[in-house]
């Protein structure tokens, strides 16, 4: 898989056509899908900054076991 990594205007514009599925139990890694079934997680790799910095949205190849999932019933057809 290419670690493929957006910041900025692209992870604005990408998150337009994604789905929330769950977040982690801290609430700072939010995990969404693609209606492909990509499978992206946006972070705050920054945390010695204000509020954890700057997001980024990284393309993920597996979800993180325990995490509570909610799917979107379309993307369950």
């Amino acid at each position: 898989m290419t670690k493929k990594i957006l910041k900025g205007e692209s992870l604005i514009k990408k998150k337009r056509s994604l789905q929330k599925v769950g977040t982690d139990e801290n609430g700072w890694n939010i995990y969404y899908i693609a209606d492909n079934f990509e499978k992206w997680v946006e972070e705050y790799p920054n945390s010695e900054f204000h509020g954890g910095g700057m997001p980024q949205l990284r393309l993920i190849q597996e979800f993180p076991l325990g995490i509570g999932f909610k799917f979107p019933n379309k993307l369950l057809k």
